[in-house]
């Protein structure tokens, strides 16, 4: 079944129509379904001529009823000359009436694709470009170009778009009509949004999962199966990046390694193996995050690396830590701790213009919040398996005088305190500040509700 992803899609199509003297390029994890979003976003510009090349082979192919161009179409040219000279001899631009949408895949297989991008973008009035790969980021290139090129993220299915894939229509609108007025609440609806957070918690964002979950008489593996050869996948393309310094982690579970210290600050000798040293690990960090296996949080108001990482999907946090089993696995409380810090994380940042504006906070008593946001207002998001306590937000609270409102996500109804007491004991000094307290399903909507609090102030 095909998930649609119609806000996504909206935004795609607007950055690729709109490009003005650069090229696209799509980010996104391994398997986290670029091909496919991509193919399906054209197949709504049915208007427009096309073209798709897939640089993963030397000549042409059809796969699924897709007709690829290859390498050989591209050419051997690093400045794209051969590219644009055969395009014009498919295509004669002067008689489009609409640019041609050209569509390059596996990029990252034929690097040389990469040194041309200068020269495409200047084409962008009448051929429109866009390229994807698991590993854009990690591609060493001689010409940058950065100014000729602009970024399209795709992150795995968010908790919203996996309600409307599910049906959950009605639970879908509730959501997004929630305020923190209490008539707009339902006991009924609340209970069991928090369930289906559960169940996504366990089955995650990458597509084929969902797609098995939702419709499992026609999945083509069992979702054991699939979330196993989905995570050897990606890990194997993680050590790809390393160059000659692979075999030093050959038999690491390095994604592993990095779930169980995703809680708190990363420290690079956990990650060291025999022969590899700091260096090696911290390469390792920076090229997962690179291939959008991880997101990097930087301590706040920190000039040091004391970053924290989080895996970019659910389900494969919940196969590294508990086993393949997504559905019926026994979850204990530290690991559910880890996959709603995960899935929080993840809200986040599919909601957010850059990955790199989510921060954690920490204070030298120990206590630390789990997220911080410098806008639509500065404010500390701690995270909880349950209800939990606010002793954290209130030390946040109490030595960050930027931070203008606090906010607690839990299994708690939606509610709002505009004059909470933050205080701690054996601490005289107390401070009134915002509250807002959301389940985690709320979680796509904080920025909403932030700028709401704010304009009641």
């Amino acid at each position: 079944m095909w998930i649609e992803r119609a806000e996504k899609k909206e935004a795609f199509v607007k950055a690729f129509l709109g490009l003005d003297k650069q090229v696209l390029l799509m980010r996104g994890a391994r398997q986290v379904g670029k091909t496919s979003f991509i193919l399906n976003a054209l197949q709504g510009l049915s208007e427009y001529p096309q073209l798709k090349l897939n640089l993963l082979y030397p000549s042409s192919f059809t796969l699924d009823g897709v007709h690829y161009l290859g390498r050989d179409f591209f050419g051997a040219s690093p400045t794209g000359e051969d590219f644009l000279k055969n395009i014009g001899l498919q295509f004669d631009k002067k008689n489009l009436e609409k640019p041609l949408l050209v569509f390059v895949d596996e990029v990252d297989r034929h690097p040389p694709a990469m040194e041309s991008i200068q020269t495409l973008a200047e084409f962008s009035d009448k051929y429109k470009f866009v390229l994807t790969g698991s590993n854009l980021e990690n591609i060493a290139v001689k010409n940058a170009a950065t100014g000729r090129k602009k970024y399209f993220d795709l992150y795995p299915i968010t908790f919203t778009e996996f309600l409307l894939a599910g049906g959950f229509s009605k639970l879908h609108e509730y959501l997004h009509n929630l305020t923190f007025q209490e008539t707009t609440h339902s006991d009924f609806f609340h209970k069991q949004l928090c369930e289906l957070v559960g169940t996504y918690l366990r089955v995650g964002g990458m597509p084929r999962i969902v797609d098995a979950y939702l419709d499992p008489e026609h999945a083509s593996q069992p979702i054991p199966e699939i979330v196993k050869d989905l995570a050897v996948t990606i890990e194997e393309n993680v050590k790809t990046v390393l160059g000659e310094k692979t075999k030093l982690y050959e038999y690491e579970n390095v994604l592993r390694k990095l779930t169980h210290l995703s809680m708190s600050t990363l420290k690079y000798t956990n990650l060291q193996v025999q022969h590899a040293g700091r260096s090696e690990a911290k390469k390792l960090v920076a090229k997962t995050v690179g291939a959008m296996v991880a997101h990097r949080i930087r301590l706040f108001e920190s000039e040091r690396d004391l970053s924290k990482v989080i895996l970019f999907d659910c389900g494969i946090v919940q196969y590294l830590l508990c086993g393949a089993d997504l559905l019926r696995n026994a979850i204990g409380e530290r690991n559910l701790a880890v996959l709603y810090e995960t899935f929080v994380g993840t809200e986040l940042i599919a909601k957010m213009v850059t990955r790199d504006d989510l921060f954690y906070w920490k204070s030298g008593n120990r206590a630390e919040v789990e997220y911080l946001l410098r806008s639509p207002r500065c404010a500390g998001i701690d995270v909880k398996s349950g209800v939990g306590d606010t002793k954290s937000l209130n030390s946040l609270a109490i030595f960050e005088p930027d931070v203008s409102c606090l906010v607690k996500i839990s299994n708690e109804s939606p509610r709002l305190e505009r004059d909470y007491v933050a205080l701690l004991p054996n601490y005289d000094k107390r401070r009134t500040i915002p509250l807002i307290v959301i389940p985690h399903y709320l979680t796509c909507r904080l920025f909403e509700l932030l700028s709401e609090v704010k304009s009641l102030q």
